[in-house]
């Protein structure tokens, strides 16, 4: 196997990883949620994409 291919899917899980948690701590703060809601909101996410 050549080594692009798992060096790409790694890419991708983070890219795809990284928007989604943009995406939660921007909605926490539109809502004015404390940093430990919002470290729960993280928690919550990580344990989904699991």
């Amino acid at each position: 196997m050549r080594i692009s291919i798992p060096v790409s899917a790694f890419v991708a899980a983070i890219v795809g990883f990284g928007g989604t948690l943009a995406i939660v701590i921007a909605a926490a703060k539109a809502v004015g949620a404390t940093q430990v809601e919002t470290a729960s909101w993280v928690t919550a996410l990580c344990l989904a994409m699991a």
